[in-house]
């Protein structure tokens, strides 16, 4: 495979994965041009390939998808870290698996990152600990930006405490963080306006509900911030 010019990223799990492939084909029609990585557990799906819907298979054997595996389950935290850890040259695009978009979100984040190389790209952002950090559903994060990070998910001494949280957008957040990332260019655009969810399955965290992005965000700070 030649090397893309960007990777659309994203994870999913055993309760969406007979409709992860909805995702994968809109992601396809929707944004052409790019390299699709669905990141799976072999810890969640001990037979790999033999689990996994046909619709995923044949997108697989086919190549327009790559399964990338990981053997531990580290849940929603696996959507862009073991991308970017395998491919180091080229930009981290974030999709969900529940989500279907609404034009090429992809390309429109990859031709405002191309101007401006050093930043984030995202929809949202929110403020805390008086900086503005990316916010979630759709982020574009520069090539390797994470490199001093990528094994943080290998790190036992942390890793429960990671996945307690179950909120992945806050681990990016805070990673951003670490990274003193000031850069970040944000469109301001609702989730509506990029996206809609084919899925009713609820997700396993609590995160929109008052105040609890700050709280799971101070959490996972101080969780990672001494490393």
């Amino acid at each position: 495979m030649n090397t893309p010019k960007a990777i659309i990223s994203l994870t999913s799990w055993r309760a969406r994965i007979k409709t992860v492939g909805l995702t994968i084909f809109n992601l396809l029609t929707t944004c052409p041009g790019f390299h699709i990585v669905l990141c799976l557990s072999s810890e969640e799906f001990p037979q790999k390939e033999a689990e996994l819907p046909n619709d995923l298979v044949s997108m697989n054997k086919a190549g327009l998808l790559e399964i990338l595996w990981v053997k531990r389950n580290y849940k929603s935290f696996k959507k862009v870290l073991p991308t970017m850890n395998k491919y180091h040259e080229v930009p981290i695009i974030s999709a969900d698996d529940d989500c279907l978009y609404r034009y090429n979100y992809a390309e429109e984040l990859y031709q405002l990152w191309k101007n401006n190389p050093s930043f984030f790209v995202t929809y949202y952002t929110t403020q805390w600990i008086g900086k503005h950090i990316t916010g979630g559903y759709a982020t574009l994060y520069p090539p390797y930006v994470f490199k001093e990070f990528t094994k943080i998910l290998d790190n036992e001494d942390i890793l429960g405490s990671i996945l307690a949280c179950h909120e992945d957008d806050c681990l990016y957040a805070c990673l951003r963080a670490k990274v003193n990332a000031t850069h970040i260019m944000c469109l301001n655009k609702d989730f509506s306006a990029v996206a809609v969810s084919h899925d009713e399955c609820a997700p396993l965290h609590d995160l929109y509900q008052g105040d609890t992005w700050k709280r799971h965000l101070e959490t996972m700070w101080n969780i990672i911030n001494p490393l």
